[in-house]
């Protein structure tokens, strides 16, 4: 075994292989992105999160966040996509009215979503638990995406959201959005 294969292993033991959080829609390829790590030291989860800004002029927003215990532990169930919106502060001090929830499947697995309302935004709220290797989840990505102020949001778009949303290791810097 040669040393990038040995090192390769024991990141993904350790849960420190770099990953990609995306959301593959044309309405985010303009605008920035930002990526942010944090380990929580009461609850020993890392937290890796991706959020996104439209361009000047488009207030289209979005986040992933991926949770996991340090040493990998399972998750347990997933939040709610109510329950996933507390992670973000710009929704959790708002006012949120949720719509009827929904199941789907994206590349990572089954997902649970709801649309919501944010004053004049409609918004989709999401929430999953998948393992790299299949079996008990041991992580969780949950998420949101909210469309421009004053644009239609339909169930239809906001699955095709939640279908677009995509992890897969490789270096967060090198997100071909920022």
């Amino acid at each position: 075994m040669d040393t990038s294969e040995a090192t390769r292993i024991a990141q993904m033991r350790e849960g420190t292989v770099p990953i990609l959080l995306q959301i593959d829609v044309p309405t985010l390829t303009d605008g920035a992105s930002f990526y942010d790590e944090q380990w929580d030291r009461e609850t020993d989860v890392l937290k890796r999160r991706r959020t996104w800004r439209g361009p000047p002029g488009n207030d289209v927003s979005a986040s992933l966040l991926e949770l996991r215990h340090k040493d990998g532990a399972p998750m347990g169930d997933a939040p709610t996509p109510e329950e996933a919106t507390r992670n973000w502060d710009i929704l959790a001090q708002r006012e949120l009215v949720f719509q009827d929830l929904y199941s789907s499947r994206n590349a990572v697995g089954p997902v649970l979503w709801r649309r919501f309302t944010m004053g004049p935004n409609i918004c989709v709220s999401f929430a999953q638990g998948y393992s790299p290797d299949g079996d008990i989840p041991a992580r969780h990505l949950l998420g949101y995406y909210c469309a421009p102020a004053g644009e239609a949001f339909s169930d239809g778009q906001a699955e095709t959201v939640v279908r677009a949303i995509r992890v897969q290791e490789g270096d967060p810097a090198l997100s071909p959005d920022g």
